[in-house]
């Protein structure tokens, strides 16, 4: 059974050992690092000591996660790590936690196939900014817009995680106004957005578009509503919808998906081929 280590010492004590897979993510900071975990079907084992061992556990558990193993920290913990070449001492810190799985698969299958060389990209309704980050690490200058302060903090807490550097901007963007006004027509090379639809953005995003550049796409489609949120007709995409806005595109790909708990969700990437008035 593969499992993700979790570590919630101090990250003081963290950096003078650790089992050299694991992540280091304090206890009493597990409430707010939370998108810095991996997916609750991925069983744990965790290391911490004391009182902080058995917060993390309850916390854990109470989100659904399995806690396959837990080790209080010793030294015979340390010695036996050791002994198995598994010890490791300093800051570095595991990334336990993935983007989806639709970014994925863009950077390692379509920018190899497609000759995409990273340039300046947007990341709409970034939230905690994983996948903003995640192409952050795989050289893209990214920009961040969501309209929740906290998630922009804790996007930027996760690019430090990751020593890489990210911009991001605090927007309503649905106040019926321009919500880009201070960005340029075709100024991004890179678009996306991730479980967010807000139909009266879509020419915007038609004009922030370089010629050549991507936009990526994914979020809730008619029937996720069977299977829990959102059931709200103006937050699920029609099928064929967004191959229609973007006719003017080049499209890659356009298909749907379905998330483990039976939601189906968009999987689209489309290039811009003209510039758009």
């Amino acid at each position: 059974m593969s499992l993700a280590h979790l570590d919630c010492r101090p990250f003081a004590a963290f950096c003078e050992g650790h089992h050299a897979a694991a992540c280091a993510i304090p206890s009493a900071e597990l409430p707010a690092r939370m998108h810095e975990l991996p997916k609750t079907s991925e069983p744990l084992a965790l290391y911490g000591v004391g009182d902080d061992l058995h917060q993390a556990y309850a916390f854990l558990t109470s989100k659904g996660y399995h806690v396959a193993q837990q080790t209080e920290w010793t030294r015979q913990v340390e010695a036996m790590l050791q002994a198995e070449g598994l010890w490791q001492c300093g800051e570095h810190s595991q990334r336990l936690w993935q983007p989806a799985p639709l970014i994925a698969r863009f950077v390692t299958e379509f920018m190899p196939l497609y000759a995409l060389t990273p340039g300046e990209g947007l990341d709409i309704a970034c939230g905690a900014g994983r996948d903003m980050v995640y192409l952050a690490m795989h050289g893209w200058a990214m920009t961040g817009i969501d309209y929740i302060p906290a998630a922009l903090q804790r996007a930027q807490q996760l690019a430090a995680t990751q020593q890489v550097c990210i911009r991001s901007a605090c927007v309503d963007l649905e106040t019926g106004t321009d919500p880009f006004i201070h960005y340029a027509n075709g100024q991004f090379d890179l678009i996306t957005v991730a479980r967010y639809l807000h139909r009266p953005l879509f020419p915007w995003l038609q004009r922030l578009l370089k010629p050549g550049g991507i936009l990526i796409y994914q979020t809730f489609m008619q029937g996720a509503e069977q299977f829990g949120s959102p059931r709200n007709p103006n937050f699920l995409l029609k099928p064929g919808e967004l191959a229609q806005i973007f006719a003017g595109t080049d499209i890659l790909l356009d298909t749907v998906e379905t998330l483990d708990d039976g939601r189906p969700v968009s999987a689209f990437i489309c290039r811009q081929v003209a510039s758009f008035p």
